[in-house]
């Protein structure tokens, strides 16, 4: 492979207790694994729970939030790494407790706060990112209880942060404000879900005018036109994540835009599937839907910053697939598969 370095695939390993970093070229889709973060002392293993990763908007820092042990005297932590520019490996600068196992994390738009979301304490917080981008101790506020909190994430403006609620079928709808990080409720402060939804995760357009939810429990996906005046949202249709005949349980995973905006993608566990439509530049509608099957699991992805690759984790398959997503109108295109550490989860492309 080309030394010069595209792009780079953070992939979080659960029962390995690990990141695993990749470099890649976004021409060629040439792909290598460079650099292992081995979590060492935290427990006998994360056995296919959390270690959410979150980029700054600069790019000069990743953040793992790291279980602790729930029967012994480790406490959850997220870890702050320095980001190298050239190579795009990782140096470890601080751990900071905090005060639940957070299930997502994310970093508000200016780059000020770390936002997360816990489903098993049923509450979301945000935490000041002081000098060199570090997480500091005292969190600015918290919305408690807010049960089934699954992720947690700013709209464009940053004045609004939305939270699936993923036992209550609810879509939560907080303003934000960016000066103080904290929160207060939004007017409606939530949207229903169809019971049994499965309210899971989001993502938005580029465009600011539209947002894609996807439903774990009932392999739907909303798409929403969004008022970046109010944070108002307007379902404007929805179809499904699932491959045509599958009669199983949905377990839908993840959910993306494309950087550019043209194309929307989705990931589902029991199907072993990956998703993809067009979307309408008008609209913002996704239409013309084309599925690909997966390794076993497919847990969570991203897409590379030119929109041409996407990097997938199968988490029982313990690898990544790299999928070529750049032709319009198209399915997906498996390029390479590579293994990882035990259960790979989480990617962060930059």
């Amino acid at each position: 492979m080309t030394t010069n370095r595209n792009y780079t695939a953070y992939v979080s390993c659960l029962s390995g207790n690990e990141i695993n970093v990749f470099s890649g070229h976004d021409v060629t889709g040439d792909l290598e694994q460079v650099q292992t973060i081995v979590l060492p002392g935290r427990g006998t293993g994360l056995v296919g729970r959390g270690l959410p990763l979150a980029q700054a908007p600069d790019r000069r820092r990743l953040y793992a939030a790291v279980y602790g042990d729930q029967t012994g005297p480790d406490g959850d932590l997220v870890d702050t790494y320095a980001i190298d520019p050239v190579t795009g490996h990782l140096t470890h600068m601080s751990s900071t407790p905090v005060m639940a196992q957070l299930s997502h994390i994310s970093v508000d738009r200016t780059g000020g706060f770390l936002l997360g979301a816990s489903e098993p304490s049923g509450l979301v917080v945000a935490y000041p990112l002081g000098d060199h981008g570090l997480v500091q101790a005292r969190a600015s506020d918290s919305v408690v209880p807010l049960p089934g909190a699954h992720q947690i994430l700013t709209d464009y403006t940053n004045r609004y942060a939305y939270v699936p609620s993923l036992s209550d079928d609810i879509l939560v709808s907080l303003r934000f404000d960016e000066r103080t990080g904290r929160f207060t409720a939004n007017t409606p402060p939530e949207i229903p879900l169809q019971t049994g939804a499965g309210c899971r995760h989001l993502a938005f357009h580029p465009n600011r005018r539209s947002m894609y939810l996807l439903n774990q429990r009932d392999g739907s996906l909303i798409c929403y036109r969004l008022d970046a005046a109010t944070g108002g949202l307007q379902e404007l249709t929805r179809t499904s994540i699932l491959p045509e005949g599958f009669a199983g349980s949905p377990w839908g995973a993840q959910i993306k835009v494309s950087p550019r905006g043209d194309r929307l993608f989705a990931s589902e566990r029991r199907s072993n599937s990956f998703a993809v439509w067009d979307i309408d530049e008008n609209s913002g509608r996704p239409l013309d839907r084309h599925i690909v099957a997966t390794p076993e699991n497919p847990r969570c992805f991203d897409v590379t910053p030119n929109g041409r690759f996407a990097v997938l984790s199968a988490l029982k398959g313990d690898c990544i697939a790299l999928y070529d997503v750049s032709r319009k109108s198209a399915a997906p295109e498996k390029r390479l598969e590579l293994p990882t550490g035990g259960e790979p989860g989480w990617v962060e492309i930059l």
